[in-house]
């Protein structure tokens, strides 16, 4: 029997820990957003400790060692509790993927090289993540390496959704009716979506987002004046390059939307995907017209991941439902 490359049902059996795993890196990316956008990044001047403990410092005795230790490091017991809920939550998925990851890799049976290469590449990736963790704190927020952070984080996620539906759909229950045209249209939207998101969080690491605080225009200009020399510090320009990337996202992920209206199969998602550009957008105005409060930010950056999972899901089922997939790698 011809099984696809990226469905293959012989690895179904770890679905329900996949999609266990996936929540947590999902819970993981948002407990990062709040832990910058209320400014408890540095709340725990030492890693993986907290001023020298397994918690954030909360008894007298405690929060003695703690100003003798690091007498520079002024304490906020609610922002380090911030910190070390994040991190709590990240040593969880990184105790789910190797579990993950060890039970694909060690198991006797149905073993092929596309789910020891997904396993690799998930140890990879959290390898580096923690690596990077750790630089968060030493490097005291570096922009780029807290962009990095975000960046491994949004892949290891993204690997953990295309392993469950690896898992979860099946090849047999999709009509072959899309052609491969589509699918390098599709790697496209994933790829703007990604870039996206990531100048959002460049927005966020130089703490641009009200360097503009009217809409449609900055600070009164249609265009202000833009720093491109100096694009790592001029926080108009930061925050203008995420409203020009929102602008060819919106505009080519409608388009996008429209053309998948001509399949069948894709209608539904097609409709998602058209109201998720709305809420996004609106989203974005809201945040800037009333000055980004925490909530309002944490639902701008959760939609923009659903985005994301969706382009993933379509960019699936698009090579399930080929007729003349040139990428479809086979296994017999």
């Amino acid at each position: 029997m011809t099984q696809y490359w990226f469905v293959s049902t012989k690895y179904r059996r770890n679905t329900k820990l996949v999609l266990l795993t996936f929540i947590c890196a999902f819970v993981v990316i948002l407990l990062g957003a709040y832990t910058r956008l209320t400014n408890a990044g540095l709340s725990c001047p030492d890693w993986p400790h907290c001023y020298g403990f397994l918690t954030a410092p909360y008894t007298q005795a405690q929060l003695q060692t703690a100003i003798n230790h690091y007498p520079l490091s002024p304490i906020d017991i609610k922002k380090a509790w911030t910190e070390m809920t994040h991190r709590y939550a990240a040593g969880t998925e990184g105790i789910l993927i190797l579990i993950l990851s060890g039970s694909i890799l060690f198991a006797k049976k149905a073993k092929d090289g596309k789910s020891i290469m997904m396993s690799l590449i998930l140890i990879a990736l959290l390898s580096v993540q923690v690596l990077l963790g750790m630089l968060t704190v030493t490097a005291l927020l570096k922009p780029i390496i807290v962009l990095s952070h975000l960046f491994i984080g949004l892949s290891i996620l993204s690997l953990l959704w295309w392993m469950y539906l690896d898992r979860h759909l099946s090849p047999h229950a999709i009509t072959k009716t899309t052609s491969a045209s589509l699918i390098p249209w599709l790697w496209l939207a994933l790829i703007i979506i990604f870039v996206q998101i990531l100048l959002g969080g460049w927005v966020s690491t130089h703490y641009a987002g009200l360097a503009c605080i009217d809409f449609p225009y900055c600070n009164g200009e249609w265009l202000p004046k833009l720093a491109w020399n100096n694009i790592n510090t001029d926080l108009i320009t930061i925050h203008m390059l995420h409203r020009l990337g929102a602008m060819v996202t919106g505009i080519y992920l409608s388009v996008l939307a429209f053309a998948l209206f001509t399949y069948p199969s894709f209608r539904a998602i097609a409709t998602f995907i058209l109201a998720l550009i709305a809420l996004q957008i609106t989203l974005g105005i809201l945040n800037i017209v009333w000055l980004r409060p925490v909530w309002l930010a944490l639902i701008h950056q959760a939609v923009a991941i659903l985005l994301l999972l969706t382009a993933i899901t379509i960019l699936v089922k698009a090579y399930l439902g080929s007729r003349d997939n040139p990428y479809d790698l086979r296994i017999t």
